[in-house]
């Protein structure tokens, strides 16, 4: 069943403010993504320098020290990649919206109106 038009328009005006908000969400979740980054890349290289022995042995020791710090930048950019791909199904929502309408605009007009058969 195809929804009327007072529908489709109520739905894209819902899709159109979580649109909106997503994009303000994204914005926010990108900067914490890379704060999260930062903070991560600079406790690794304070870990690994402050780290004795072999490089091999610095290395896996700035990896267990900055552990934490790591899995917070990839949820980071988990939530980051969470919201665009919201915001890419929004749109794709929204153009379904259109086309409904358009299919609903030209249904009506195709109609008989006022005519007996």
């Amino acid at each position: 069943m195809i929804p009327s038009q007072l529908e489709i328009v109520k739905r894209l005006s819902e899709l159109s403010r979580l649109l909106d908000a997503a994009t303000d969400e994204v914005a926010v979740l990108d900067e914490d993504a890379v704060r999260a980054k930062q903070a991560n890349e600079v406790a690794y290289a304070r870990a690994f320098l402050a780290a004795d022995g072999p490089m091999d042995a610095r290395k896996a020791q700035a990896v267990i020290v900055t552990a934490d710090a790591a899995l917070a930048m990839e949820l980071a950019q988990a939530k980051h990649r969470a919201c665009r791909e919201r915001i890419r199904t929004l749109g794709v929502q929204i153009e379904v919206g259109r086309t409904m309408s358009a299919a609903t605009r030209s249904q009506f007009s195709a109609e008989a109106v006022g005519q007996w058969t």
